[in-house]
């Protein structure tokens, strides 16, 4: 078990991007003729952060339980990268409910990788500080679990982060599934503006809300939700320019039948919908995305995946998309199987007894895959989100680490 302290971090100006360092290719491959794996990095799946303890509302897994001492730093449902080779890793609500999760504090941490490569690195992860999310001044309009002190420090039972973006100015916009909600944030963690509800592309005045909305809940101004439990803002694109956000459902509407997940199209200076929109369509075997990132105006990367853990036969691939014109469904093609992905130089290190796919045919078995970042044109990063503790896709007798694995691309993306 690993226990750190850490300060709030500051991040100041970074000159940060979440996609394209287009002249650095760190990858130590000089070319590929297949999806390789060129870098392999975990953290610990009992890392823990100062903080109060947690986990009064939760049974445990996999050998782990309350109470925690501090905060996980688990369930990475969001990843953005600094100029450093440091990353910020968004947790999402902690323990996979509103009602289990108002000890969890939501928190964005700065995380190093000495990723081990065929020719150096531990493979080892720190984690350096992290970013607290709290609404200092107010602006959440419902009740939270903080509601009456002075920093309301915001927790898994009042929003459920699982996509992240950082603009030009050093905010952080995050894509929340319990609403769905956008949530502004400041480089320090402060609400900036009230939770931006998603309007309904075809009904004019019409939020679509989840059943975990707040409001709904509290029986205010109810909508009918269409938008299903845990589908909310899994994925969500930032445009290269910094204009837009496209925000993606993680699954159909209700009464959907198409398997189309909506893409709603945000203006970052207006803060507000365009009205334009689109729609991807899943694939028959897949019933969840876990992530969206674009490397131009108009086309991306989405992580598209089954329900499945410990099967070597699961669904888990990376798809290339082109959005197209309002209202209609984006063109979409194979990248990467994240089941096959070749491993010459055995990069996962000793495996231990029962782990799977992690000899020269690399898998990521794990059910929910939520990250992924365009490095350059040739190299993507990928990370898991563990659900600490209960995931065990890697090892079914052990509760899953956080792995963070890079693949070179035999085609560059642009």
């Amino acid at each position: 078990m690993k226990k750190i302290a850490y300060s709030v971090l500051a991040l100041g100006v970074l000159a940060l991007t979440a996609c394209n360092d287009d002249d650095k290719d760190f990858s130590f491959e000089p070319s590929v003729t297949v999806p390789t794996l060129v870098s392999f990095a975990k953290l610990d799946v009992e890392t823990y952060a100062a903080g109060p303890n947690s986990g009064a509302f939760v049974k445990g897994a996999n050998g782990i339980f309350p109470p925690f001492k501090g905060q996980p730093v688990q369930g990475f449902s969001g990843a953005v990268k600094n100029g450093d080779g440091t990353y910020m890793v968004m947790a999402d609500n902690g323990f996979g409910t509103q009602d289990n999760s108002s000890d969890f504090l939501l928190r964005v941490y700065q995380v190093k990788p000495d990723f081990r490569t065929k020719s150096a690195g531990s493979a080892k992860v720190q984690v350096m500080s992290f970013i607290q999310l709290r609404d200092p001044n107010k602006l959440i309009p419902f009740s939270i679990i903080n509601q009456n002190s002075t920093d309301r420090l915001l927790t898994g039972a009042d929003f459920d982060p699982e996509s992240i973006q950082r603009t030009a100015d050093g905010t952080y916009w995050i894509g929340d599934e319990f609403g769905p909600y956008l949530l502004h944030f400041d480089k320090d963690g402060i609400l900036l503006d009230a939770p931006i509800a998603l309007p309904h592309p075809l009904k004019a005045g019409v939020e679509l809300r989840s059943p975990q909305n707040q409001f709904n809940k509290a029986n205010i101004n109810y909508v009918e939700p269409l938008v299903q439990q845990s589908g909310g803002f899994e994925g969500m694109a930032l445009s290269k320019d910094g204009q837009y956000l496209y925000p993606l459902l993680e699954k159909p509407l209700k009464g959907e039948t198409t398997q189309q997940l909506l893409i709603s199209q945000f203006d970052v200076k207006k803060k507000a919908y365009t009205g334009r929109y689109y729609y991807f369509t899943l694939n028959a075997k897949a019933t969840n995305i876990g992530d969206f990132q674009m490397f131009d105006d108009k086309s991306g990367i989405i992580i598209e995946r089954d329900a499945s853990q410990n099967k070597l036969d699961g669904y888990k691939k990376l798809i290339q998309i082109e959005l197209g014109d309002s209202g209609k469904a984006v063109k979409r093609s194979d990248l990467v199987d994240l089941m096959n992905i070749a491993n010459p130089n055995n990069l996962y290190g000793t495996a231990r007894d029962g782990d799977i796919g992690t000899a020269t045919t690399f898998a990521f078995p794990f059910e929910t895959i939520e990250d992924v970042i365009i490095e350059n044109k040739n190299t993507l990063t990928v990370l898991n989100d563990n659900n600490f503790p209960g995931s065990s896709g890697r090892n079914a007798k052990r509760a899953d680490d956080n792995e963070i694995i890079q693949i070179k691309l035999p085609k560059a993306l642009y």
